[in-house]
């Protein structure tokens, strides 16, 4: 059962800057299947602040540590995780999409995210060994490639 307090019901309402801006004129959804929910219809005041906003958010993560930034990603995975029921629920009834689908997409998603956590959290010479074995990779699937092609009279490669 999901805690009530982790649920999130649609307001309407945009975060810009950390805070739900609302007020203004509204738009109803039109989801596949159930009750229509009300959103605000953002101003370009609005899209200046968020923009403002996400420029300022660049100068400060942009130059975090690899640390910071994988305990970032974690974080992300884990309230995804959280809120999962609400996020499916939600997904499912706006995109008419099954939830089993919506649940493998989340998988995919915080699956991803942890992936991108671990490689912030590499050491350098970790990541110098990945970007070795990556270019020896490329050079035996070419070679791979160049045997087949021969072999099966494709075109060289």
């Amino acid at each position: 059962m999901t805690d009530e307090s982790t649920v999130f019901k649609p307001h309407g309402k945009h975060l810009i800057a950390g805070e739900w801006i609302g007020g203004g004129a509204t738009f109803a959804n039109a989801p596949a299947t159930g009750h229509t929910d009300e959103f605000q219809i953002g101003t370009p005041a609005q899209v200046d602040a968020a923009c403002a906003a996400a420029e300022e958010a660049f100068w400060s993560y942009g130059y975090s540590s690899r640390a910071v930034r994988a305990t970032f990603l974690e974080a992300i995975a884990d309230e995804i995780e959280a809120r999962a029921e609400a996020i499916t629920e939600i997904g499912s009834r706006e995109s008419g999409l099954p939830v089993a689908r919506l649940q493998g997409e989340r998988g995919r998603t915080t699956g991803q995210l942890r992936l991108f956590a671990t490689a912030f959290s590499a050491t350098d010479l970790q990541i110098v060994a990945l970007r070795r074995v990556q270019r020896r990779k490329t050079r035996i699937e070419a070679a791979f490639l160049r045997i087949l092609a021969a072999e099966f009279g494709g075109p060289a490669l």
